[in-house]
């Protein structure tokens, strides 16, 4: 079974990139999946009991696309057609970054999955990884991920210190991925929790799992194109996807930072559609698919 490292955002609903974990509902507030989408998709390879479990700190809400922009005189992200900076900004993207020497719960490690050009627009799909926080600075950490993403979604939940505390995982670090559309970040977001260093069940390491994101079926907001976030447990070799038109893509796996599982993105080619994906671990053994169905229905 295919593990999610995010929860699911609308009901998507939902963690593809996805972690090694299972995707749950929490209370009165959706635990977020790593991937948000208008409609779930994803593909579970096979149960693994007693997987990393699956729980995120914040809640994802719906919305349309947040007009901010980088500042570039003082490096933060302000309205659009304003000079201030704003209150809670979130670094500009630059490049992939390599993991900082020491694991610092405050300074997530930032890193450009994938990116294209469709119809004219630039996009590029990005995650920050958090390493996790000791419980006593959990609260801390989660109220720093909250004012990052709130200046691009105001409908965003602050957490709790109860929620935080009853939910907090000493064994995952905190994931937040996003889409760039032509320099502006897309308001669906999506936030979720992914195995830290070590902690990955050796069961889940030919897992595979994912679905679309920056998706919203709330208010109609799309990226220009169709994008899947796939995760990979770490004897996951290859990725092969067969559009209908008999050509092939093979991804490149990411890794971001230390994270024991890596990501890659696929996006759809104009309007192909996805006729099978065929995943094989690192001795070149085919893994069973499940019948993956991502990329095989036409563009929303």
């Amino acid at each position: 079974m295919s593990r999610d490292v995010t929860a699911d955002k609308d009901p998507w609903i939902g963690l593809g990139m996805a972690e090694a974990a299972a995707g749950a509902k929490v209370g009165p507030v959706p635990v977020a999946d790593i991937l948000a989408g208008g409609r779930r998709l994803r593909h579970r390879r096979r149960a693994v009991v007693g997987a990393v479990a699956l729980a995120s700190v914040l809640a994802l809400t719906g919305g349309a696309l947040a007009e901010l922009r980088p500042d570039p005189a003082v490096g933060r992200l302000a309205p659009a057609g304003s000079g201030a900076a704003s209150a809670a900004p979130t670094p500009a993207p630059t490049a992939a970054t390599a993991g900082p020497a020491v694991r610092d719960p405050f300074t997530p490690v930032r890193v450009r999955i994938g990116q294209g050009v469709s119809n004219g627009r630039t996009w590029e799909l990005w995650q920050a990884l958090w390493p996790v926080a000791p419980k006593e600075r959990a609260y801390e950490q989660a109220l720093a991920v909250w004012q990052e993403r709130a200046p691009f979604d105001p409908a965003v939940s602050k957490p709790t210190e109860d929620f935080v505390a009853h939910y907090w995982d000493p064994d995952a670090d905190v994931v937040n991925t996003y889409l760039v559309v032509d320099g502006v970040r897309l308001q669906h977001d999506s936030e979720g929790t992914t195995p830290s260093p070590g902690k990955l069940d050796p069961r889940a390491a030919t897992d595979v799992g994912g679905g679309l994101v920056g998706r919203s079926t709330k208010d109609g907001i799309v990226p220009p194109v169709d994008v899947v976030l796939i995760s990979v447990g770490p004897d996951v070799g290859r990725v092969v996807v067969t559009w209908t038109d008999g050509t092939t893509t093979e991804p490149q796996p990411v890794t971001v930072g230390d994270s024991p599982t890596r990501r890659l993105a696929v996006a759809r080619p104009g309007t192909m559609r996805a006729k099978s994906w065929q995943f094989f671990d690192k001795n070149g053994k085919q893994l069973p698919s499940n019948d993956a169905k991502y990329l095989t229905e036409a563009s929303f």
